[in-house]
């Protein structure tokens, strides 16, 4: 009998030993394929790190499931390596890279951190070479086309989907705030960017709820759309359509067409901003008074400049908007959508005000 015990004993040891190794067989595994990833307010909202913090990337030059950084370009940019036994979940899906080791993509975009990156939530990669954008937890991103507004073409950084295609704002949108005014047809034509049940706000990116109560993502509080007539990453075919759709800047800064001057700037709301006709950043006019009268377009701590739209600090201290070296103001006098009441005013200097145009 009590070698019998002894044997029992043995054996209830034995089972305990190998359960608790197959637990932690699986629990290994589990840790190996899990997503190596977290999300991380930064100066740019939120956006996804790797595990200690560091901001993940996208490469405009890559395409879909494929990684086209390599070589040199993956020592600056170092892959987000998956492990063997990684599984695809949600948004998340690995890629194979051309050394055949694998690699996380994010809505089909390999992921990447940035060399310069020296602390958790870093985003100095944003923007470099006009190719690397940090990837948002909202399924928008960045790229750089040529844009042709009012026969006048600039290349542009603008808000896209997450497989690159060009996103719009409609300035019919200012008759619903906080709702859109492209349904049924019009939303056949220009599909809107719903989100998914899960999504939450981040930083200049909200979610608002639709007609049929489907929600669709927003910047700057203007819904976001696309066209069904552009086809390709880098398409805009349609800029300026009807003069009331127009593509979306990562800044505080819009468009409108107005009936006395034609398409000008507008702030988000498609308030007409002006400009001072000799002043620029570094050469400032418009001080006291004046920036009473002229109420700057304000930029805030978390806004960064793109492209020709650049943050300065007025002659108040405050963070406001230019564009292309010169300031921007709206008109006390102005109080709807497409009025241009200060247009031609003179400021004490000499100077005259201006409407800004792209």
């Amino acid at each position: 009998m009590k070698q019998t015990s002894h044997i029992n004993a043995f054996l209830s040891l034995a089972v305990f030993v190998s359960a608790l190794s197959l637990s932690a067989c699986g629990g290994d595994s589990q840790s190996a394929s899990s997503i190596p990833v977290e999300k991380r307010l930064t100066n740019l909202g939120e956006v996804y790190t790797d595990k200690n913090g560091m901001t993940l990337y996208t490469f405009n030059n890559d395409t879909a499931n494929t990684s086209n950084c390599n070589g040199g370009c993956a020592v600056k940019w170092p892959p987000l390596i998956a492990a063997n036994d990684a599984l695809a979940k949600g948004r998340f899906s690995i890629i194979t890279r051309a050394d055949n080791s694998k690699q996380w993509a994010l809505d089909s975009r390999p992921l990447y951190r940035w060399i310069n990156d020296n602390a958790p939530g870093d985003t100095t990669g944003e923007g470099v070479k006009s190719v690397w954008f940090v990837a948002q937890t909202a399924p928008i991103s960045k790229r750089k086309i040529d844009v042709t507004t009012a026969g006048i073409s600039n290349t542009v950084t603008v808000l896209t989907n997450s497989s690159g295609k060009t996103l719009y704002a409609f300035t019919n949108d200012q008759a619903k705030p906080g709702g859109s005014s492209c349904n049924n047809g019009c939303a056949v034509e220009w599909p809107p960017l719903l989100s998914n049940e899960g999504d939450q706000p981040s930083g200049n990116y909200t979610i608002i709820t639709r007609d049929d109560n489907t929600k669709q993502w927003a910047y700057r509080g203007m819904p976001l759309y696309r066209f069904v007539d552009d086809s390709l990453p880098g398409d805009s075919k349609g800029e300026a359509d009807k003069n009331i759709w127009f593509t979306v800047p990562p800044v505080a800064v819009s468009k409108y067409n107005t009936t006395a001057q034609g398409i000008i700037l507008s702030d988000t709301k498609w308030l007409s901003l002006y400009v001072l006709d000799n002043e620029t950043t570094s050469n400032l006019i418009c001080k006291g008074a004046c920036l009473t009268a002229w109420p700057p377009l304000k930029a805030n701590e978390n806004d960064a400049d793109s492209g020709d739209y650049t943050i300065f600090s007025n002659a108040n201290g405050d963070l406001q908007w230019a564009y292309k070296n010169k300031p921007l103001y709206h008109w006390k006098g102005d109080a709807a959508p497409g009025e241009t009441n200060g247009q031609g005013l003179a400021h004490p200097s000499g100077a005259s005000w201006i409407v800004a145009k792209p």
